[in-house]
């Protein structure tokens, strides 16, 4: 098995879980350290070196305790310089063991792709905020944090393991708020102990050689922008004039960054987080914000009406890419914090400040229009994650608009079901804004909603006592009707319901009229049902309700069994929603789009689509206490690998 796993990811908490696959044998691993080695004559010397027997003596030695012992030998840091013949002598070893060497297993390690590895490698992303929640919770309980905690956490370790084990170090004596304070968590001592000596020499000549000035540029902007960017972005601002995909090779080739293809015409950039960090320590104030200040003009794309986010922050359920916050809400603090000293020093000197403000109101501005465009592009987390980053910042400068960032973490918390949180944070809009009409009226409907999944008598008397405060073509107004109609009889509320969907999506409340829309669909039978759907689907005006349509469009279809309907983008569309509900946390809706990609996956037979869905699905059982789901999808599993095998049998004997 080859592992590309990048600096810090966990590369040998992976291997040593092979251990878990063992039943009566001992496992035992050995390391050859290849970080210097370049051709097949080196291996062979450094397996001598570090074992001191040649491999032949060993496996001979091995073979000797095939019924108690099993052997890794790990062949680690593989670098992307290492030779031809070198590659193909350890792509061969698999095939070359000997008959008594059954109890031995060669494993590949690299931080880069090696294409002659492709046929048997695995890939270590980062861990994501699910997973850090679940090794949280392993380690302290799982009522230890907050879930406003986990998530800061989790942003400071950004899934890296190495990075959050050393947080988790720190929490063994200390209380979170004093950890998460700590600016020097990942200090030189920690650098020196995570960065290999041949990487950090690979940096060294970044610094020292004058040919490399453009690539240590590139370096010094993408430690920045940490969640990675494009090259032509990187290059729209006059700091990265001269970038080109050479810098970027050069960046992969000493093992310093990777990328990502998003789709045919995106491909990201990104700096390994140690790395970044260790770039950061190396870094003046005055470079950051230059560049801070630089690129945030390339994130945030002032329009006639307001602001857009650039084309890389695109919806997560078309792509499949994601990621819990982009570099907007980074960019924005250096370049906060850079204006603030800029107005200081002014004021020290007794110059004028008149064109620090005027960039301070830009700066305000910029950040609530970001909060406000990751709210209703349907990015939940994000928009928590990036107010939690902000909110400090915000207080001191922006204290007056405090309240309308505190009713987007209301709603972001309750999109994700998160009640109480969504709770106390309307609360506290409640009691902080002013006599801001639209503001009062969004408080409301909130509040509304919040009501619909808490304590719905309380949803109807709070309807009866304030309809009347607002307008009747109003979406308050609306909404309390719709929430007064369950009170009626079946066929009166359905009437209403109609009357009702109708009128909201002439007034263009397309949310609205698609929520009620959900409502009536649960008595029509599936055909009317599909008709309705793709009403929703096209009107794409929420990216939640579009993936509620589209789970319950293929719920329907396979509810008839029409699976030969469902044709392979379908397939890849849900699938990309799932991953979008994962991450987003929406409970609810994951577990039906668990179990309609599990039907469809398991009627098509597909083992890649099984696999990953019940590795996903398990996590979430565990951390909601899901006991029921996680034992029936740890059957169905184990079924469907009997199945597996099963017709494989069936295969070769034909």
């Amino acid at each position: 098995m080859s592992i590309r796993a990048p600096l810090g990811y966990g590369v040998y908490d992976f291997i040593s879980s092979f251990k878990n696959a063992l039943e009566k044998q001992k496992p035992r691993f050995l390391r050859i350290d290849c970080s210097e080695v370049l051709t097949k004559a080196q291996v062979e010397n450094q397996i001598k070196a570090d074992t001191n027997q040649p491999l032949s003596q060993l496996i001979y030695l091995f073979s000797t305790k095939v019924e108690e012992e099993v052997y890794f030998i790990i062949f680690d840091n593989i670098k992307s310089k290492i030779n031809a013949d070198a590659l193909m002598f350890l792509t061969n070893l698999p095939d070359s063991l000997p008959e008594f060497g059954k109890n031995t297993f060669f494993i590949f390690s690299s931080s880069v792709t090696i294409k002659q590895f492709r046929s048997f490698h695995v890939e270590l992303d980062a861990l994501t905020l699910h997973e850090s929640q679940l090794i949280l919770n392993d380690r302290f309980g799982s009522m230890q944090f907050t879930q406003s905690q986990i998530a800061q956490i989790h942003e400071r370790s950004e899934g890296v393991v190495d990075k959050l084990e050393q947080i988790m170090d720190f929490l063994e004596n200390s209380s979170v708020e004093e950890v998460l304070a700590h600016d020097e968590l990942f200090d030189d001592d920690f650098h020196l102990a995570h960065i290999p000596k041949t990487t950090l020499n690979q940096i060294d000549l970044l610094f020292t050689d004058r040919s490399k000035e453009l690539t240590l540029k590139m370096l010094n902007i993408l430690s920045i922008l940490k969640n990675g960017e494009t090259l032509t972005n990187l290059s729209q601002d006059k700091l990265g004039a001269g970038l080109n995909p050479k810098h970027v090779q050069e960046l992969v080739r000493f093992e310093l960054a990777t990328t990502v293809k998003i789709d045919l015409s995106t491909t990201i950039i990104k700096i390994n987080p140690i790395i970044k960090d260790y770039i950061l320590s190396k870094m003046t104030k005055e470079d950051i914000f230059s560049i801070s200040n630089a690129y945030l003009n390339v994130t945030v794309i002032p329009t006639r009406t307001g602001v857009k986010l650039s084309s890389l922050n695109r919806k997560v359920y078309q792509t499949g890419y994601s990621t819990e916050e982009d570099n907007t809400g980074t960019l924005l603090l250096y370049s906060i914090e850079s204006c603030l000293q800029n107005i200081r020093y002014n004021e020290r000197v007794g110059d004028c400040n008149e064109m620090n403000e005027r960039r301070l109101n830009k700066l305000r501005f910029y950040s609530s229009s970001y909060i406000y465009i990751l709210r209703n592009s349907g990015r939940y987390a994000e928009t928590i994650s990036a107010v939690d980053l902000l909110l400090d910042t915000i207080k001191e400068i922006d204290k007056d608009n405090l309240y309308k960032y505190y009713e987007h973490m209301a709603s972001a918390y309750r999109m994700r079901a998160n009640y109480s949180e969504a709770e106390k944070y309307l609360n506290l809009c409640d009691d902080l804004c002013p006599e801001d009409k639209g503001t009062l009226e969004s408080v409301y409907v909130e509040r509304l909603h919040l009501l619909e999944q808490t304590d719905i008598n309380a949803a109807i008397t709070l309807a009866r006592a304030q309809k009347n405060n607002y307008h009747k073509k109003s979406v308050a107004f609306i909404l309390s009707d719709v929430v007064l109609a369950g009170t009626k009889n079946i066929d009166e509320k359905l009437k209403t319901l109609v009357r009702l969907e109708k009128r909201a999506r002439k007034l263009g409340y397309s949310t609205l009229a698609n929520n009620i829309l959900f409502e009536i669909n649960h008595g029509r039978t599936n055909v009317e049902k599909i008709k309705q759907l793709d009403k929703v689907i096209e009107s794409g005006s929420s990216s939640y309700n579009y993936c509620r349509a589209t789970i319950y469009k293929y719920e329907a279809i396979v509810d008839c069994g029409m699976y030969d309907r469902i044709k392979d983008q379908d397939i890849n569309n849900l699938s990309n929603i799932y991953n979008y509900l994962f991450r987003q946390k929406f409970d609810i809706l994951f577990v039906k789009c668990h179990k309609l990609l599990w039907d469809i996956a398991a009627y098509r037979q597909r083992q890649d689509i099984i696999c990953t869905i019940y590795y996903k699905g398990t996590i979430v059982w565990r951390l909601n206490s899901d006991l029921e789901n996680e034992e029936k999808y740890l059957a169905l599993f184990k079924g469907f690998e009997e199945l597996i095998v099963l017709n494989s049998l069936v295969h070769k004997t034909e």
